[in-house]
């Protein structure tokens, strides 16, 4: 009886493979160089990618991973850049097709990494358990920020004020607006992916007065919402949990 169960769970398992559930292919880990001929990266790309034109004469499909870990990353990539990466493939895949653990674009000067050494994508959990010593601050911001697992929901205030600087805009790590607040002086918040407030067709300027509901986290304030006083639109942000509205 055993032996007709250990059968069966091979056989379940080799089923598995067959229908393609996506494990990475851990030995086949390697790096690889090249130019990348084209990108697949924009907000509601399912699995954002760019074409590598490697040096040794193949041309891969380079999965990378979710939009928004790429924009708080500050990681972006465009056709003519060169870049280097560590790759596996995947099982049943086409072996064209890889996904990155790392990329760094050598022409931009920038870097991200994207899976741990045992194939886990960092934006489950965004680098939870990671942050070692000066990182470990880091870490927990930006696992408030974009994962909204530090926010602290009983620090709840609203605070309304004139904007005073922003730094706002595509491959920002924190997009963040500054506001000289009535009776609480400069407040400084940390909003959310750049490309969400354009798919929401939100802007901010300077001088507006806005009237901000947020909420702690650890080393800084992270918007719920944001509403132009004037005009009353909003942006909604995160529910009142602290979770991002744009991983749903």
């Amino acid at each position: 009886m055993r032996g007709i169960l250990v059968l069966l769970a091979a056989a379940f398992t080799l089923a598995a493979v067959a229908q393609g559930r996506g494990k990475v292919d851990l030995p086949s880990l390697r790096s690889v160089s090249g130019e990348v001929t084209s990108v697949s990266i924009a907000a509601g790309e399912k699995h954002p990618s760019f074409v590598l034109a490697a040096d040794t004469g193949e041309t891969l499909t380079v999965g990378l991973g979710a939009y928004w870990y790429l924009v708080s990353e500050g990681f972006t990539v465009a056709p003519g850049d060169q870049v280097a990466a560590e790759v596996a493939g995947c099982i049943n895949k086409d072996e064209t097709e890889v996904v990155a653990f790392s990329v760094q674009n050598l022409t931009e000067g920038v870097s991200i990494e994207l899976r741990a050494s045992d194939g886990t994508p960092l934006w489950k959990g965004h680098r939870k358990g990671r942050g070692q010593g000066n990182g470990q601050g880091t870490a927990l911001q930006a696992d408030c920020y974009c994962t909204g697992q530090s926010a602290q929901p009983a620090t709840l205030q609203e605070v309304q004020g004139k904007v005073k600087k922003l730094d706002v805009g595509l491959g920002n790590h924190r997009n963040t607006v500054k506001l000289k607040a009535a009776g609480s002086g400069k407040v400084k918040v940390a909003l959310g992916p750049f490309w969400y407030m354009q798919q929401q067709g939100f802007t901010l300027e300077k001088g507006e007065t806005v009237r901000v509901r947020m909420i702690q986290c650890p080393d800084c304030n992270v918007a719920l919402s944001v509403t132009k006083v004037e005009s009353g639109e909003t942006l909604q942000l995160r529910n009142d949990e602290g979770v991002p509205l744009w991983l749903y």
